[in-house]
């Protein structure tokens, strides 16, 4: 599912394919900006949702691989295999809420 945020039609906006207003895939009804907020003027966007704010947080990742570490019987040694597998998890529903780029 999705977050609640407005989406934006992204119009001629460079920074659509980095927002998270424009890529987030919508379920059911949603509310939409009227038109793209970006400024040519300034070059900038005061609706800009960057897609790293949903990048998960070194606390996150931690407590994921910890409880994928835990199912795998908490084993001895391969810190490193429950980490990748967490980035990957949260890479892969990140990637699961947006349109790809166009």
């Amino acid at each position: 599912m999705s977050d609640d945020v407005t989406r934006c039609p992204g119009g001629p906006c460079p920074l659509r394919d980095d927002c998270y207003r424009f890529r987030a895939v919508a379920y059911g009804r949603y509310d939409a900006l009227a038109t793209p907020p970006y400024d040519r003027a300034t070059g900038a966007c005061e609706h800009h949702l960057p897609l790293s704010r949903y990048e998960p947080t070194e606390a996150d990742l931690r407590t994921r691989a910890y409880h994928l570490w835990q199912r795998r019987g908490a084993p001895e040694g391969s810190p490193g295999l429950d980490w990748s597998a967490a980035r990957e998890q949260f890479a892969a529903e990140l990637a699961a809420r947006l349109s790809p780029p166009r």
